[in-house]
């Protein structure tokens, strides 16, 4: 259970320059909450990251909960403002987007908190915090409907392609710390999403009439026996961090508690630690089944037969799958990294990076036969990560038709992208 922090009296703040001193103290929450997520971030060490006494903390948050609602609140009023400017600018409708997407991961830009784990709050505070999330989704949708009467945008779902811009801005700024790269990826990946936004992979995408999948029975791991002890017991852990992976994608880590995750499989508290010693534990094993998924979905590309396109998009398809599906559900990585134990940390890295190298691979085969186009294989593959990873942020995984809804419209944005051909 998070501790709440309590307030103490306010006491005025000193008046200072520049930059207000609220402000300052969201631009140092924000890269707390983004690097350690929220049970890690205390007032007081953003206080003291600040040089501020606790009390003049205390004059701008009630609490920790009012501080993160602040950033995520300031967030969504960022992007707003992105979104605006965007909208009111120069071009057509995908110059608008590009616009928006070019302000909202300016990396010259102060650090604003990813909406990672919004049913931290309290319910008025996350029903304020969604209904912002659904104005900037509905505005999205806006310019991507215009454009398609206008011609100039593909035929898609909106309200799909919404989402993966959603997703893409808010795992881009993580990706450096998730990756162990440096600012550069910032940039760098923002102008890939940018150009498979515009242009998707294909080289020739007149020459395409169909696009390839992969049957996600080959990601499906081979049931157990029951009478097998410890069969058995490989799959009680399995279904536990599967429920785990769901709620904390769904709910956020935080907010997400053991007994939540035992109930969630029928379980005590008590069964769940016979399985997992505790609660950081469980967090890395999650992980560590995410990229063991992750690896199957490797596997079932590299034995596909194809050209290097069709490869990629199958593969990048079934990666949409196993994400959306309640099935598999792996724990996207999104805030906190930091917060990992060192150990824990320098293997989910390791791990997230051979994952980041791996898929780009099957792109540069593709480049290699001249059925996919020259783009920034790592720029993209981070770009891609977005698209896929916010989706059980938006959706429950349990309607069969919108999974493939989902999985065929993301696989031909990762094709053709948006513009009309």
């Amino acid at each position: 259970m998070i501790q709440v922090e309590r307030k103490t009296a306010k006491a005025e703040p000193k008046p200072i320059t520049g930059q207000s001193r609220r402000d300052l103290l969201l631009d140092e929450a924000a890269r707390q909450l983004n690097a350690k997520g929220i049970s890690q971030t205390a007032l007081l060490d953003v206080a003291t990251a600040l040089g501020l006494s606790r009390a003049a903390v205390y004059y701008y948050a009630d609490d920790r909960q009012d501080l993160v609602f602040q950033c995520y609140r300031r967030s969504c009023e960022a992007l707003a403002r992105d979104l605006a400017v965007a909208s009111q600018g120069p071009g057509a409708s995908l110059d608008r987007i590009e616009a928006f997407i070019t302000r909202s991961l300016d990396p010259d830009r102060v650090e604003e908190a990813v909406l990672s784990e919004v049913a931290y709050l309290s319910e008025d505070q996350q029903a304020t915090i969604d209904a912002l999330v659904e104005g900037l989704l509905a505005q999205l949708r806006d310019l991507i409907d215009t454009g398609q009467q206008c011609g100039e945008i593909r035929s898609c779902d909106s309200a799909i392609i919404a989402h993966a811009l959603f997703g893409m801005v808010s795992w881009i700024p993580l990706a450096p710390r998730w990756l162990g790269e440096d600012a550069g990826l910032r940039a760098r990946s923002t102008s890939a999403a940018i150009d498979l936004l515009r242009n998707g992979m294909a080289a020739r995408p007149s020459s395409i009439t169909d696009l390839p999948r992969i049957d996600v029975t080959e990601i499906r791991p081979p049931r157990g026996s029951i009478f097998s002890r410890e069969q058995a017991a490989a799959m009680k852990t399995e279904e536990l961090l599967r429920a785990a992976s769901r709620l904390f994608n769904r709910k956020g880590i935080d907010a997400t508690s053991l007994d939540e995750i035992g109930a969630a499989v029928g379980a005590t508290k008590g069964v769940v630690y016979h399985y997992l010693s505790d609660k950081p534990d469980l967090i890395a094993r999650c992980y560590r089944r995410a990229f063991a998924l992750g690896e199957r979905v490797l596997k079932a590309m590299e034995n596909f037969q194809g050209n290097g396109l069709a490869r990629a998009t199958a593969g990048f398809r079934l990666l949409v799958e196993m994400n959306a599906r309640a099935e598999f559900s792996p724990l996207a990585p999104l805030a906190g990294v930091d917060a990992l134990q060192p150990a824990a940390r320098k293997e989910v890295v390791s791990l997230a990076r051979r994952s980041e190298q791996a898929f780009p691979a099957a792109v540069e085969a593709g480049i290699a036969d001249g059925t996919i186009r020259p783009v920034d294989l790592v720029g993209t593959a981070v770009a891609l990560a977005g698209t896929f990873g916010w989706i059980p942020k938006w959706f429950d995984g349990e309607d069969e038709a919108m999974v493939e809804r989902i999985a065929d419209e993301f696989q031909q944005l990762y094709a053709f992208g948006l513009t009309a051909k």
